[in-house]
């Protein structure tokens, strides 16, 4: 009879066991299903359009009007887009006194890619860069321009704030891939190789 009764309490413990462990095995898989859900894929492909905060507010400071304009087109977690900016360059940060009224139109060609669906979260990019600028010399006061190429990286989240209306705050580092340079007299003017940015932008995707 003890045997018995030792032998069913062997049986019981085990099987209490295996449903733990079921029931737990099956939570898991409740939760995973639920989180791929929530990151389920319900927009395959869109047409976005984004402007960056940081051109206007830059130029302000100078007195100067600035803009920038994004159009885009996504693709599963892959986005391609397109960028022109226009911006004047505080005297404070060019870096060289002999120079002032530092004008750059910018045109870009940048490619992400989303660590989530749907076009939000993290994302991570790289790309190519046209900065046209024009420079005056406070020697001689005469306007010069220049081209920079320019290759960059960068990194950014996207908040859906309403529907598909967001908010983005990003920053990139930009490489300097030329040498060109303005010389006057003694003094010379040339692109820093190597920027950083950080700004945010305001945008929204069908």
């Amino acid at each position: 009879m003890k045997k018995r009764l030792t032998l069913f309490a062997i049986l019981f413990s085990l099987a209490t066991t295996i449903s733990g462990q079921s029931d737990s095995n099956e939570t898991k898989f409740q939760k995973t299903i639920q989180n791929s859900a929530i990151d389920s894929l319900k927009i395959k492909q869109t047409v976005g359009v984004a402007i960056d905060l940081l051109p206007p507010i830059l130029s302000a400071t100078t007195g100067d009007f600035g803009y920038s304009a994004q159009l885009w087109y996504g693709y599963k977690k892959f986005r391609v887009r397109g960028v022109i900016a226009g911006f004047t360059t505080p005297d404070k940060i060019m870096g060289n006194d002999d120079f002032t009224h530092l004008k750059t139109t910018a045109t870009a060609l940048i490619f992400d890619y989303f660590l989530k669906n749907n076009f939000k979260g993290w994302w991570f990019g790289t790309g190519i860069e046209k900065w046209d600028n024009t420079i005056t010399s406070k020697l001689n006061d005469q306007d010069y321009g220049f081209k920079n190429y320019v290759s960059t990286a960068g990194s950014g989240y996207i908040f859906k704030v309403y529907k598909n209306f967001y908010v983005e705050p990003w920053g990139a580092i930009h490489y300097v891939m030329d040498n060109n340079k303005i010389s006057v007299e003694n003094t010379e003017y040339k692109t820093k190789k190597i920027q950083g940015e950080l700004s945010c932008k305001i945008g929204w995707h069908f």
